[in-house]
């Protein structure tokens, strides 16, 4: 039984759990295949709310930020019969958060993945500051 070494996408060697059977292992290169399952999908992210699970895992919930849309408007009728001041408003009052999606992550798999936004927003901010030159 040989452990695999793995190459993560944040750039750094991890051991992979799982073990083969070989008897001549040395791979130079591997081909990581993306697959989109049926739920994939992008979404918009304004905040993330979450933290330490009972387990020692980290959660993490992704969420969009809007105003309340209210449940029901009275407007007066212009004297052309079209829509004219807002007379009152029901609904709830405040901020919405639409969570939209929840991750799971391990301590490991969680700095990977605060190691990899870092390198993304320094790259980003060296791409906008030589633009604004």
């Amino acid at each position: 039984m040989v452990s695999i070494p793995f190459i993560s996408n944040f750039g750094k060697t991890i051991m992979a759990k799982k073990t083969v059977k070989s008897r001549n292992y040395d791979m130079k290169e591997i081909t990581l295949h993306y697959l989109k399952t049926s739920n994939y999908r992008s979404f918009h992210v304004d905040g993330v709310f979450g933290g330490p699970t009972p387990k020692g895992n980290i959660y993490m919930e992704f969420f969009i930020e809007r105003a309340v849309t209210p449940q029901k408007i009275l407007h007066e009728v212009t004297e052309k019969g079209l829509l004219g001041k807002e007379l009152s408003r029901e609904g709830k009052i405040g901020i919405i958060r639409e969570v939209e999606a929840g991750a799971i992550m391990d301590i490991a798999t969680a700095e990977l993945l605060r190691d990899w936004l870092d390198s993304k927003i320094r790259s980003l901010k060296g791409q906008l500051k030589e633009t604004n030159k």
